[in-house]
């Protein structure tokens, strides 16, 4: 069965491979070093040429893919956006474990249906995660909890 383009998911991954263009465009004027010795332009470089080769892979992907019957479905995007804030906004008030349930918790109300537990559980492990990699592995000035 032939399938029509998805031009609207195709149009999106041209513009992340335009977005990872740039980066690699504005990155390459920094001094590049080496893998030893990175300098000032290998991360940007790297990172964009990343962001242009999984573009390319999804729009491999998404090129005949079936259409979507809703065009623009906003809870997804608010809901992400919101989580991301409150990230923000509560890891220097209330610390990383309470940022990282939060952000956590308003993302996942994103899908339909939404699992609690699932949320909780991601949440929870997630903060053992964070505390374990960033305050105790970096040493990342920033407390686990505060009140």
């Amino acid at each position: 069965m032939l399938r029509s383009i998805n031009w609207l998911q195709v149009g999106a991954a041209i513009l992340i491979a335009l977005l990872g263009a740039y980066v690699v465009w504005q990155g390459s004027e920094y001094p590049m070093g080496s893998l030893r010795r990175m300098g000032p332009g290998f991360f940007p470089v790297m990172l964009g040429s990343v962001l242009v080769a999984l573009a390319l892979l999804l729009m491999l992907e998404v090129l005949h893919s079936e259409k979507e019957t809703a065009f623009w479905v906003p809870r997804p995007l608010l809901m992400i956006c919101a989580g991301f804030i409150a990230f923000a906004a509560l890891l220097e008030r209330f610390g990383l474990v309470p940022a990282t349930m939060a952000m956590v918790l308003l993302v996942s109300c994103a899908e339909k249906p939404v699992r609690p537990l699932t949320a909780l559980g991601t949440g929870i492990g997630l903060s053992v995660v964070g505390v374990l990699l960033f305050i105790y592995g970096f040493s990342i000035p920033v407390p686990a909890f505060q009140w």
